[in-house]
């Protein structure tokens, strides 16, 4: 049914940042953002993704993210793929989270798009909490596998308008998000 390993991140928080199960999209040392790990969490247990960018002169047209390849989907059947996220900006926030499931490609993200939402924090406002910090919340997508077997699901930032960032503050502290609890269950009817 696609379980997805490490969906809480804590694995990836005890081995800091690294991780069997996840793909990071992200590099830091040519400017195209960050993926780590956090002690911030929406369920109890420690551990996140910290997805941000860093420095002034970082292209914040990239877009940062994890991914994840799932086998054992069952195909022509209805999906919910849900995920915690935390945004401490609040609504007017320049980042917002696109969640989403691609076909297997030849790399990494390269396959065709079965679904991809696009999420800023503000449209959240009454989603689920997370039990342990409600600074999370749960954003969501419902999809149809298709003849899909096997899938990659991902979560990437973007920065919506690089031109209002402040270039001469703390860039982390104005892109950072985090993302916790990535779940994918068959839709009830």
């Amino acid at each position: 049914m696609g379980v997805i390993g490490d969906g809480q991140f804590t694995q990836f928080r005890a081995n800091n940042g690294k991780s069997d199960a996840w793909l990071k999209h992200a590099d830091k040392n040519n400017g195209l953002g960050d993926v780590d790990s956090s002690a911030e969490t929406a369920s109890g247990d420690e551990g996140s993704v910290r997805i941000r960018f860093v420095n002034a002169t970082d292209d914040f047209t990239a877009a940062p993210g994890i991914s994840q390849v799932l086998t054992n989907v069952e195909s022509n059947t209805e999906y919910t793929l849900s995920v915690y996220y935390a945004d401490k900006k609040g609504d007017a926030s320049l980042s917002e989270l696109e969640i989403g499931a691609k076909a297997l490609g030849e790399h990494s993200l390269s396959g065709s798009t079965v679904v991809t939402k696009e999420i800023h924090i503000k449209d959240l406002a009454d989603s689920a909490h997370g039990d342990a910090n409600d600074g999370f919340r749960q954003a969501s997508v419902d999809f149809n596998s298709g003849s899909n077997t096997t899938l990659e699901i991902y979560a990437l930032m973007h920065i919506i308008n690089a031109n209002q960032l402040d270039k001469n503050a703390d860039i982390s502290d104005q892109t950072e998000v985090y993302i916790d609890d990535f779940s994918l269950t068959v839709k009830d009817d």
